[in-house]
């Protein structure tokens, strides 16, 4: 900057000379010749293709002009010789992705080599491989495209500094500013220094994008041949492929058992290993996960124990986490585990499945009961040798043998546990009989497919079978166990003089949340069925087809799959309100102290806002257009104001209700002739249970229009009215002094004071009226029921007559068999008897009894 601010200094010192003209005064008489433009005066160009428009303004400013666009153009050249020295890291490109394309080779090689031995567990650990080398091509690649990218703009503004007649531009007279010179000199270097760094990126750039390409090529010819390979296998499935059991053996045996598995072994192993080098992260995020787990449900029983008085009821009902909490953490976790691995190996499923079952067989006892671990374990090693077998990835014939026996342990095992479960009723068994239905019938048609040859197809279907069958096990109790833990949380958040309800309010949580665990449940278990039987890919391409398929409706173009994303989308916002709702009131029944600090009826709003967040996301993802619902409700508000206007009242009502707060969840109201504590405060009603047990459902217009009595708006304090009554002979100041000692109770407020009134005086007694308060509404029946038995005890400790009604009766005449009834032992005299007999004497019908008089009378 100091060059450029000492060249104006410099310029601008000799106001009356210009560049390239003479000062010599000899020949001044010789005429000046007329100056050109400035540009002129100052430059030469080398291109005459860019020289500059001609100007008209002076020497000065053209060069401050110049100057300053030569302090840009250095300041851009920094900034693309800064972004360039970030060149693109290729040490590990140079060693791995020879290696990536080898890899490909060798697969299709061992692959063509392997041709008499295929089957689908080969084909998918074939395409697990391609598949992980082909992420890692795609990460290099996704790199590389990158670095294109920022070299493609570094290039567009290299393009725009060249294109500029700066660097065109030479000064006529070097030696009059020197400074210029040399500054232009060094950004012209510098243009050039960038330049040639931006052409050999672009060339090491260029070139390992060849190299990418290649391998892309590569793995899109490899997995066309795997496919082709797969379609092939598919229509051999179901074709005989060796002798049928009754005749001769026809197969050779190209390799033994013992060096095929131990091949597999060694491919599985190194397939696992670079399994979890690719998905190290999702491993560690899993790990972490499984120790915070664990830990915090350790710390909530401790504190259960330590600190809950009813610690050993709670434990009562814990079947589960008390003895085996690892096995039951993993049991929650391991489900979880199955779905976020993305693309697995078979290895890998098949060791989360083993370590499911391991983790099963502590809890099988507690669940099922002595008969069901008895047959669990006594078929377990059968199971692990089969899951061995299923990793082989070539096919060995020999072990038609051993899959054929496999297949007659399984049915055994089913058919003992369907016997089982016939004799026992509950819900438990009941899973257990479709379950052994299940195995039955898959192990069954492997048995026979195996008779008849078709081998491939019988060891997949047997070594599914009982996979499937200990991995629903699994799953089933990973849905109880779930909700125990659930329930364990219930009780280390809750206050202690909750103890007697926390497990009802666990069996409301069970009803919400149970259904949606089996969903997940069958979900996985479906999913493992599909993925182990081999019809995976072709269920999720024909899905993927009807759902994706565009269709038309008049002139409206749709997809399935954007209806059943709304319709989800929608489940779950509806889903999300309701338990919202729910914990934030069971949160404010156990945490609130005082009715502001509870969300109460601001739990509708929350509901509001989820459900109408998730119907636009849901309009969103299915690409519905809002203008064409703005369209239809249009159309639809005529019918709405007419058809569905106490709908629409009882919506905004329940609004206002939400805004202004006249009531809350747990409040005590009275609306006409129902009264009780508010429960919940829904969109179009709200729900009322009643003091006898019931629930009333009152429309939200009621709750406005009507008059409103909420006896715990500001507080829950509570006056209490009695009317005691007192004979006219008792004496009234020592009745007074009675009731007021009553009412110093400890559970009757001070303040206000009680008050004891006379107030009326009676046909036959002298009402007193007694009014006192409470501390909350919970409480006032039980203190209104002391306090008047402790007057009924204080009159009768006084002897304070309380009257009632009395009657006399008169008799004008005495029955004729009065004497005899007397005589007659073991006779009933009762007064029931003698007015019988009385009615039933023909004499008595025309008489008169005397009326009752009080004694006043």
């Amino acid at each position: 900057m100091k060059y450029y601010l000492s060249a104006l200094l410099l310029f601008f010192s000799f106001p009356h000379c210009s560049v390239g003209q003479e000062t010599s005064t000899s020949n001044s008489s010789q005429p000046t010749p007329t100056p050109t433009t400035a540009i002129d005066t100052l430059f030469t160009f080398n291109d005459t293709i860019n020289i500059p428009p001609k100007t008209t303004k002076s020497p000065g400013s053209v060069l401050t002009q110049i100057i300053n666009k030569a302090q840009r153009y250095a300041y851009d050249l920094s900034e693309l010789n800064i972004e360039l020295a970030e060149s693109l890291d290729t040490l590990e490109m140079y060693d791995q992705l020879p290696s990536i394309n080898r890899l490909a080779s060798r697969i299709k090689s061992q692959t063509e080599a392997d041709a008499d031995h295929l089957n689908h567990r080969y084909l998918i650990g074939m395409e697990n491989l391609v598949s992980t080398a082909g992420d890692m091509n795609n990460e290099y690649r996704r790199k590389i495209q990158e670095r294109a990218d920022n070299l493609s703009k570094v290039g567009e503004k290299l393009y725009k500094i060249k294109a500029d007649s700066l660097f065109q531009m030479t000064l006529r007279d070097t030696s009059l500013i020197p400074s210029i010179n040399h500054e232009f000199k060094l950004l012209k270097e510098s243009l050039m220094k960038v330049d040639s760094i931006y052409l050999q990126q672009e060339i090491l750039t260029a070139r390992y994008q060849a190299k990418v390409s290649e391998n892309a090529m590569v793995f899109l010819a490899l997995k066309q041949y795997l496919n082709q390979t797969k379609k092939r296998l598919d229509r051999q499935y179901w074709t005989k492929e060796i002798n049928y059991l009754w005749e001769p053996t026809n197969y050779p045996k190209l390799v033994t058992l013992s060096s095929a598995t131990k091949a597999s072994f060694h491919l599985n192993f190194n397939l696992m290993k670079a399994y979890v080098d690719r998905t190290k992260y999702t491993f560690l995020i899993c790990s972490v996960l499984l120790i915070l787990s664990y830990w915090k449900i350790r710390s909530t029983l401790k504190i259960i124990a330590s600190q809950k008085e009813f610690a050993p009821l709670i434990f009562d009902r814990v079947k589960y986490f008390k003895r085996y909490t690892f096995s039951s953490t993993l049991l929650i976790l391991l489900p979880i585990f199955l779905i976020i691995f993305p693309k697995p190996p078979l290895v890998f499923i098949s060791l989360l499945s083993l370590i499911m079952v391991i983790a099963s067989s502590f809890l099988i006892r507690e669940q099922f009961g002595a008969y069901f671990n008895k047959i669990w374990f006594a078929f377990l090693p059968p199971y692990v040798l089969l899951a061995i077998s299923g990793l082989n990835w070539k096919t060995m014939y020999q072990e038609r043998w051993f899959i054929l026996l496999s297949s007659l342990i399984f049915i055994l095992m089913g058919i003992l546990l369907l016997k089982h479960a016939m004799k026992v009723k509950d819900k438990h068994h009941n899973f257990l009989k479709c379950l052994a239905v299940f195995l039955i019938l898959i192990e069954i048609f492997a048995f026979f497919t195996n008779v008849f040859g078709r081998f491939n197809l019988s060891k997949t279907y047997s070594v599914a079978g009982i996979v499937l069958f200990y991995r629903a096990i699994g799953l089933y109790l990973f849905v109880n166990v779930f909700l125990e833990a659930i329930y364990l949380f219930i009780e280390h958040s809750k206050k202690e003089s909750d103890v007697f309800t926390s497990y009802f309010d666990f069996q409301d949580l069970q009803k919400r949340t149970k259904g949606i665990l089996y969903v997940f449940a069958i979900a996985t278990w479906v999913y493992g069925m599909f993925w182990h039987l081999g019809f995976f890919d072709e269920t999720y391409a024909w899905i993927s087809e009807f759902l994706l398929k565009d269709r038309t409706l008049g002139e409206t173009v749709f997809q399935f799959g954007s209806i059943l994303m709304f319709a989800v989308i929608l489940y779950v916002s509806t889903f999300l309100a309701n338990n919202i709702a729910y914990f934030a009131s069971v949160k404010d029944q156990k945490t609130a102290t005082s009715r502001k600090q509870r969300l109460g009826s601001s739990v509708l709003l929350i509901r509001l806002a989820v459900l109408i967040i998730g119907f636009f996301i849901g309009m969103t993802a299915a690409k519905i257009p809002f203008d064409k619902i703005a369209i239809v409700l249009g159309a639809l508000s005529v019918g709405i104001g007419f058809g569905l206007q106490t709908i629409i009242n009882n919506l905004v009502s329940g609004i206002i209700l939400a805004f202004e707060r006249p009531i809350q969840i747990g409040d005590e109201i009275q609306v006409g002739m129902n009264a009780g504590t508010v429960k919940d405060v829904g969109i179009r009603a709200s729900k009322i249970q009643a003091y006898d047990g019931s629930e009333i459902v009152v429309p939200n217009g009621d709750l406005l229009s009507q008059s409103l009595i909420n006896w715990t708006l500001s507080d829950k304090k509570r006056r209490v009215e009695l009317i005691i009554g007192v004979g006219y002979g008792s004496d009234m100041k020592l009745v007074k002094a009675v009731l007021e000692e009553v009412l110093k109770g400890e559970r009757i407020m001070k303040a206000p004071p009680p008050r004891v009134y006379m107030q009326t005086f009676n046909d036959s007694s002298v009402d007193f009226r007694v009014l006192f308060w409470v501390e909350s509404m919970d409480i006032w029946v039980d203190v209104r029921a002391e306090v008047m038995a402790t007057i009924f005890e204080k009159f009768a400790e006084h002897s304070i007559e309380i009257p009632f009604p009395k009657r006399d009766l008169y008799l004008k005449s005495i029955p004729s068999n009065w004497q005899e009834n007397i005589s007659r032992p073991g006779e009933d005299i009762s007064p029931e008897r003698l007015d019988t007999d009385q009615n039933n004497d023909p004499g008595n019908k025309n008489k008169n009894s005397s009326e009752g008089k009080s004694p006043e009378e």
